[in-house]
């Protein structure tokens, strides 16, 4: 008796139209569910902010090379940095501002603008208080050009200013969206 040989597996039409069904209707079903994030996509790039940075006086008889040089590790929110300062991780809050928290809104945008304004390092000026209620400390915070970062967020309307206590020129700040900072009476 002779033996049959096992067939190659064969693609009749049916079952070739079977699989274009399949195919297409697969096209159809990932083209419907990306269309709704291509049209959200525009709605979610960022206006282009102009950039207002700040440069305040110092306190009489400080210059930039008077303050501490720090060097960042993270940016967590649009105030609050950790950075390493005299060897070791030090969590920074920064005195004259307050930016919205995570889960408020423009949380993301502060915190995006605040990485961008601080770079890798950062001079630190201590005032009155050293640090907050959570062990933070309380410091105004610069670039190496000079520029105010905490006074450029606010200027910026990322942030408001925070004038509860400070005793140097610079908590006394009243600071407006125009950029402009005046001593406040």
């Amino acid at each position: 008796m002779r033996r049959r040989r096992p067939r190659a597996p064969s693609f009749s039409r049916r079952g070739r139209r079977g699989w274009a069904l399949v195919l297409t209707l697969l096209a159809v079903v990932s083209v419907v569910a990306a269309l709704p994030y291509a049209i959200a996509s525009k709605d979610a790039r960022r206006p282009v902010q102009e950039a207002l940075p700040v440069r305040l006086t110092l306190p009489p008889g400080t210059s930039l090379d008077d303050l501490k040089e720090a060097r960042v590790e993270e940016v967590l929110d649009g105030d609050t940095i950790d950075v390493i300062l005299d060897g070791r991780l030090t969590r920074v809050r920064y005195y004259g501002v307050d930016t919205p928290e995570r889960g408020d809104r423009c949380f993301r945008e502060a915190t995006d603008r605040n990485e961008s304004l601080v770079g890798g390092r950062v001079l630190l000026l201590p005032d009155a208080r050293d640090e907050d209620a959570f062990g933070r400390e309380l410091r105004y915070v610069f670039t190496r050009e000079g520029v105010s970062v905490d006074a450029t967020l606010v200027a910026e309307g990322f942030g408001q200013a925070w004038r509860q206590d400070g005793l140097s020129s610079l908590g006394r700040l009243a600071r407006h969206r125009t950029g402009e900072p005046r001593v406040a009476s």
